[in-house]
């Protein structure tokens, strides 16, 4: 491993990060939301026949794979038999969970001018001390408190007691509560900075930081951006796993994932450095270790987890290592479409159309690709995608040269394409995810097989 320099300082704001991914494009609006079950998933089959419900006579499928391990982009993800709910859902502004959202969130920040203005105003300095003290203990309170509603959503969501939209609505509100959290953790240390012969150690405050950081992320960002009427509707991919959960989101051109797993987190071990933290996350995603373009990792010697940022040749990874575990327990992933391939693919070929799939792993962007058989032009055309003979989904369209990206569902997956009275359906297996660690008891820690799946 190569050698990295190491900083104390302070982390930076997770919004930012999230800020930097490019706006949602138009055209998503009219999908609905579908809920797929998830199974463990065998290798693709050999080419089949697979009959067609709209139209008379089956549609020609084939397959065509090159699976490969070779530069695959690792992912934090749950192994399928720990994994216990998989849905797309669509999110999309609405007027009453909008107004809750809004007033929840001015309701936290009012909080913060209040808890400033009780320090600023305080009749002595022993006071003023005091204060300062009780509220940033509040912050770590409320930090756990976070934590805790968060694996609840999360629980009730896995036993089928939470809708998807319901979900993603409390993930994006512990979002936005974590960053107003935040940023009174900013004006509480300022304070203390300017209180004469006062100070509160840097390293806490740091901690608290980390913890808050943990509790934000990307897509449950863009949720609440959603839900504030501030970006288009878009279609999520959510899984759930025993106090785990799996988000993603196609944004602007951008494929942007985020991953918590809480069984990897097992706690302070003050043997564990900033130079350890960075070795692991070599070692969980060697690929974008080889691609790396620039990296940077905060933590401090009291904090029982590290943040690594790589920026590389296909994106960015934004990881939260455990230093109990000496595992990743959390990661963010921004991967631009035109930065992703695919190496296996599937097609079915009807009424003069051909479909395929270019297929990748539960969650994971695929692309769609249309073109007519007779001159392989290619063809705009409506596209839906839903389980196999249940209820399916507008995803979006082709366009003009006949491509379309979206998010593979939990299991297998029916893609049909319509234009005119010529109609094509594809049934479709995502590959097998490469998860960091394998997909064998990763909650217990234990090394896993490797799995094998296309690059992507």
């Amino acid at each position: 491993m190569r050698a990295v320099a190491l900083s104390l300082a302070l982390l930076l704001v997770l919004s930012a990060v999230a800020g930097a991914v490019p706006a949602l494009p138009d055209g998503e609006s009219d999908s609905v939301s579908t809920s797929t079950t998830p199974t463990s998933l065998p290798a693709e089959s050999a080419a089949s026949i697979h009959p067609s419900p709209l139209t008379e006579g089956p549609s020609m499928q084939v397959s065509a794979s090159n699976d490969t391990a070779a530069g695959s982009i690792n992912v934090l993800g749950i192994p399928p038999g720990e994994t216990t709910r998989s849905t797309l859902e669509t999110e999309y502004v609405e007027l009453g969970s909008g107004l809750a959202f809004s007033s929840a969130t001015t309701d936290a920040r009012l909080e913060t001018e209040a808890v400033v203005e009780r320090i600023e105003s305080a009749e002595s300095p022993e006071k003023r001390q005091q204060y300062l003290l009780q509220e940033l203990s509040a912050v770590e309170q409320q930090v756990i408190t976070l934590r805790t509603r968060q694996r609840q959503a999360v629980g009730a969501y896995g036993r089928d007691e939470l809708t998807p939209r319901r979900l993603l609505y409390e993930l994006a509100l512990i979002d936005a509560e974590a960053r107003e959290l935040q940023q009174r953790r900013d004006r509480i240390e300022s304070l203390v900075q300017s209180t004469p012969g006062f100070s509160i150690s840097s390293s806490r405050f740091g901690n608290v930081e980390l913890e808050l950081n943990t509790l934000t992320g990307p897509v449950r960002g863009h949720a609440a951006s959603v839900l504030n009427g501030e970006a288009d509707s878009a279609r999520f991919f959510v899984q759930s796993g025993e106090d785990s959960v799996v988000l993603g989101v196609i944004r602007g051109g951008t494929y942007v994932r985020e991953s918590y797993r809480g069984a990897l987190r097992v706690g302070e071990d003050g043997s564990f450095s900033l130079a350890d933290a960075m070795n692991a996350t070599e070692v969980a995603y060697p690929t974008i270790t080889e691609l790396r373009l620039r990296d940077d990792i905060v933590g401090n010697p009291d904090s029982d987890s590290t943040r690594v940022t790589i920026e590389h040749e296909r994106g960015r990874l934004v990881a939260f290592v455990d230093s109990g575990s000496r595992r990743v327990f959390k990661e963010h992933q921004y991967r631009p479409i035109d930065q992703v391939t695919t190496t296996s693919s599937t097609s079915a070929i009807k009424d003069g159309l051909e479909l395929t799939a270019h297929r990748t792993y539960p969650g994971g962007p695929v692309r769609l690709q249309l073109n007519a058989t007779s001159d392989d032009e290619p063809v705009d055309a409506r596209i839906t995608v839903g389980p196999a003979g249940g209820r399916s989904s507008v995803v979006g369209e082709t366009g003009e040269d006949g491509s379309l990206w979206t998010l593979a569902p939990g299991s297998t997956y029916q893609v049909t394409a319509i234009d005119g009275s010529s109609v094509v359906v594809l049934s479709v297996e995502p590959t097998r995810t490469p998860f960091v660690y394998g997909g064998v008891n990763e909650s217990s820690g234990e090394e896993g097989m490797e799995t094998i799946t296309p690059t992507e």
